[in-house]
């Protein structure tokens, strides 16, 4: 499904509820618009058994781009109402990469993939074929964001390919230049190798 499609399908709005550096939807209309519709989102079961949609920093910037998701400041309704800007400048206290991180999340997503978050350890995003079912299908890319000014060790390199290899997926490296233009690159284990046997 692309973009263009999914956002013909979204009508309504949804008010979520900030903890840190998430969102809680309860909504189930929500659960409907948000991760059936457009894949974004993780349910989860609260101790009392009942279902939550747990929405991510870049999926939340995603629904409020896209005047879908209402979230007031100390979840308070006679406080103010975020704002696109507001919220990127709140969730970038946990993240300050939340900016690069969403160009590359969006871009994603114009391409036509599905993009779920990833696995932590520097892997942001799991992004699947398109036409893909993510709750059945595997994912077919992992994305490790790299960025200017915050260098990467070839032994992390190496560690998340490894991550990868071991889940038979294809390594992204995705970086972002100064024009804010996304930039890929595929890795592979045997050239990590090779780069630090020539350092030795």
């Amino acid at each position: 499904m692309t973009e263009d499609s999914t956002e013909k399908v979204e009508k309504i709005q949804v008010e979520g509820i900030i903890e840190k550096d998430k969102v809680v939807i309860t909504d189930k209309k929500g659960f409907e618009e948000f991760y059936s519709t457009s894949y974004i989102g993780t349910k989860v079961k609260k101790n009392d058994d009942h279902e939550v949609l747990i929405i991510d920093p870049v999926e939340v910037l995603l629904l409020c781009e896209r005047n879908r998701i209402l979230l007031w400041e100390d979840n308070d309704s006679n406080k103010k109402l975020y704002d696109f800007e507001s919220l990127l400048t709140y969730f970038t206290k946990f993240d300050e990469r939340l900016w690069q991180k969403y160009i590359i999340y969006m871009d994603l997503r114009k391409r036509g993939y599905i993009v779920r978050t990833g696995y932590g350890d520097g892997i942001d995003f799991r992004v699947y074929k398109r036409g893909a079912d993510f709750e059945k299908d595997s994912a077919k890319f992992l994305i490790f964001p790299v960025f200017e000014g915050d260098p990467i060790e070839l032994r992390d390199l190496d560690k998340v390919s490894r991550v990868a290899m071991g889940s038979r997926k294809d390594l992204i490296v995705a970086t972002v230049d100064r024009l804010s233009k996304p930039i890929y690159y595929s890795v592979k284990k045997f050239q990590i190798l090779n780069r630090e046997e020539s350092a030795e």
